[in-house]
C-alpha cells in the first residue's frame, strides 16, 4: 500500500519512461479494484447483508442466493491483491530510493515507520469505527508486523527471498493439513497460534489475519516487484499465462480435495457452487491460486487496455490505488456512518439491496475525498509521503 513510484530511469528513452508510466497504471488499478471490492464486502456486512463466499475454519457454509455468494467471489479477490501489492510496491518505492543514490536505511526507516503508523491507524481509528465492541486485530496489524519482518527479509538475494517465501507457504499449508481436524473441530487456541498461524473468534483480541498465513504474499509480491525492470513482467502475455497457470493449479488441488482447505468439498449438503468455497481463514493454496489467478488476468487486461484506466470510467480505480491507505482508513469510518443511516430507514427489499445502496452511497463521498487527498499530498509530500 504504497504511493505510485515512476520506473523510468533518468537517462531512458522517451518510449521506456512511458512505459514506465503504464505499468504503475496498472499495477494501481489492480490496487484500486481489490479496494472498491473490499469497500463492497465491508458496506455489505455494516448494512447487515453477508456475502459469504469462503470457509472459517472448515466450518459448513451455508450459501444464500448466487446474487449473495456471487458478489462475494468478487469481493474474494481483494485480501490476496492487498497483500501481493503492498509487497510489490514496496520493491518500486526500494528500487527508486537505489536509483536516486540513497542509502538501504533510508527505505528501511520507510518500511518501519510506515508499518508503526499503519498499526496505529488500525489499533485507533479502524477500531473505533468497525461495527461491533468486540476488540478485533484487522488486516494493516498483520500487515504491520509481515512489512517490518520484511524490512529484514529484503536484504536476501532475491532466489532466496523467493524460494524461502515459497517454502514457508507450503510449510504452512501442510501444517493446516496436520492439524485440520482440531482446527475444524473448533478446538480452543493460544493467541500467539491464532496471531502467527491460524484464526481465531474466541480469542481477545479476535484474530482475523494469521502472519504466517498471509504476510508471504506480501514477501512474495516484493520478490516479484524487483523483477519490474525485466520487459517479461511488463508483458500482458506474462500475466495472461500466469493467471492461467494458477487457475489450473486450482482446478487440480480443488479436484484433488484442497490443499490447506479444511473442509473439503463434497460434504453433506454441498452444492456444485461448493466447489468455488474455499477456506479464507486459515487461507488455503486453493483459494490463494484462485484468486491471485484471476487477479493475473486482471492485470493483463489492464497492461493492455491502460487508456481505459487512464480516461476512461475505470479512472477511480487509478485514483483509489494511488491513495490506498488513506481510502482503506476512510472507508471504515464512511461506512461506519452511511451504514447507520442505512439500518435506520426502512428500505424495502432484501439485504443484498441494502448492502449496495450503502456501498455506491460511500463510494460517491469516498471517491471526491481521495481526489482532494491526492491533490493534498502531491503538494506536502514530505509530511503525507508514509500515507
Amino acid at each position: 500500500m504504497t504511493q505510485s513510484i515512476a520506473l523510468g530511469e533518468a537517462a531512458a528513452p522517451a518510449r521506456a519512461s512511458s512505459a514506465g508510466a503504464e505499468r504503475i497504471v496498472a499495477i494501481d488499478a489492480l490496487r484500486g479494484t481489490a479496494l472498491v471490492l473490499m469497500a463492497l464486502d465491508h458496506a455489505s456486512f455494516f448494512a447487515g447483508a453477508g456475502l459469504q463466499a469462503e470457509s472459517y475454519g472448515g466450518q459448513p457454509v451455508a450459501l444464500q442466493s448466487s446474487a449473495y455468494w456471487g458478489s462475494g467471489l468478487l469481493t474474494n479477490l481483494a485480501s490476496p491483491i492487498f497483500w501481493l501489492l503492498g509487497g510489490y510496491s514496496l520493491a518500486l518505492f526500494a528500487a527508486s530510493q537505489r536509483r536516486k543514490g540513497r542509502s538501504e536505511w533510508v527505505t528501511t526507516r520507510y518500511m518501519l515507520v510506515r508499518a508503526a503508523i499503519i498499526l496505529a491507524l488500525d489499533l485507533t481509528i479502524c477500531a473505533w469505527f468497525w461495527l461491533g465492541s468486540t476488540p478485533y486485530v484487522h488486516v494493516l496489524t498483520t500487515m504491520a508486523v509481515g512489512m517490518a519482518l520484511l524490512s529484514l527479509l529484503r536484504f536476501l538475494p532475491n532466489a532466496a527471498l523467493l524460494g524461502g517465501t515459497l517454502l514457508v507457504m507450503l510449510a504452512y499449508q501442510f501444517y493446516l493439513g496436520a492439524n485440520a481436524s482440531s482446527l475444524a473441530a473448533g478446538a480452543p487456541q493460544s493467541l500467539g497460534q491464532a496471531f502467527w498461524l491460524t484464526y481465531s473468534y474466541e480469542t481477545r483480541p479476535v484474530i482475523g489475519f494469521a502472519v504466517l498465513g498471509w504476510a508471504p504474499l506480501m514477501w512474495l509480491g516484493f520478490a516479484l516487484g524487483r523483477q519490474q525492470r525485466h520487459a517479461a513482467m511488463r508483458s500482458p502475455r506474462t500475466w495472461l499465462l500466469g493467471g492461467l497457470g494458477l487457475l489450473l493449479l486450482w482446478l487440480v488441488l480443488r479436484l484433488a480435495g484442497g490443499f490447506g482447505d479444511l473442509g473439503p468439498f463434497g460434504a453433506v449438503g454441498a452444492s456444485p457452487a461448493h466447489f468455488l468455497i474455499m477456506a479464507k481463514a486459515p487461507p488455503s493454496l486453493s483459494y490463494l491460486a484462485f484468486n491471485l489467478g484471476l487477479s493475473a488476468l486482471l492485470l493483463a487486461l489492464f497492461y493492455t487496455r491502460s487508456a481505459w484506466i487512464s480516461r476512461g470510467l475505470l479512472a477511480p480505480l487509478l485514483l483509489v490505488g494511488q491513495v490506498s491507505l488513506f481510502f482503506y482508513v476512510a472507508h471504515i469510518v464512511i461506512y461506519h456512518l452511511v451504514a447507520r443511516v442505512v439500518l435506520a430507514g426502512d428500505i424495502p427489499g432484501p439485504r443484498i439491496v441494502w448492502g449496495y445502496l450503502a456501498f455506491g452511497t460511500g463510494l460517491a463521498l469516498l471517491l471526491p475525498l481521495c481526489a482532494g487527498y491526492r491533490r493534498l499530498r502531491k503538494r506536502y509530500p514530505q509530511v503525507l509521503g508514509y500515507l
